[in-house]
Parts: C-alpha cells; sequence; structure tokens
C-alpha cells in the first residue's frame, strides 16, 4: 500500500462524509447517483495527473473502500437488500472511475 492508495482512501472517505446524508437508501437511482458523486471525483482527478497517478492504486482503493462500507453495514446490522444491488455497485464503480478518468485526460491541457 503506496502513498497513492492512502491518499485516494482520504478523498473517497472525504466524499463520503460530505455525500452521506444528500442521498437516502433504498433503490436503484439513488445509489448510482451516490455512486457518481463518490468515484467519478476521485477517477477525474487521476486521469487528470494521469503522468504522476497510480491507475491500480486508485481501483485497488475504490474496490477496498466499497468493501469496507459493506463490512461497516454488516458489523451495524443493516440488512443488504439484494445482491442486484451490490453487484450494480462495484459494476458502477468501475463505471464512473472509468467515465472519471477518461474526462479527467480530456480536461489536461495540451503541453
Amino acid at each position: 500500500m503506496n502513498f497513492a492508495f492512502w491518499r485516494y482512501q482520504l478523498i473517497l472517505g472525504s466524499l463520503f462524509i460530505f455525500w452521506v446524508d444528500f442521498f437516502v437508501s433504498g433503490g436503484s437511482l439513488n445509489q448510482l447517483a451516490f455512486n457518481f458523486a463518490i468515484f467519478y471525483p476521485l477517477g477525474f482527478l487521476v486521469g487528470y495527473r494521469r503522468k504522476y497517478e497510480n491507475l491500480g492504486s486508485a481501483y485497488l482503493a475504490a474496490f477496498v473502500f466499497n468493501l469496507l462500507s459493506y463490512l461497516m453495514a454488516y458489523l451495524a446490522e443493516v440488512p443488504i437488500e439484494s445482491w442486484t444491488m451490490v453487484l450494480l455497485d462495484f459494476t458502477s464503480l468501475v463505471a464512473f472511475l472509468n467515465i472519471g478518468m477518461y474526462i479527467g485526460r480530456r480536461a489536461q491541457s495540451k503541453e
């Protein structure tokens, strides 16, 4: 685990703390919007600074963050609505991270 991994965890944690009160649980659209608010900015930052950022660390940090959120929900005895939502959650994580990286690369100046 390198410095970039912990920096990404800090970014994801900060975004989670900021957005957690804006979204309510229950429904696939809410889950997609919440994942967009959490993982798209990370992908954008990684894509925007692609020469300096490690893509593997970004994916690992996002997956670990998502797994830890499910672990915390399990420990708090919050029931998982359906495994389809979990699959949607991880699929949208990868999609929004990739979209953010793509948009971040396009937003770079052509120096």
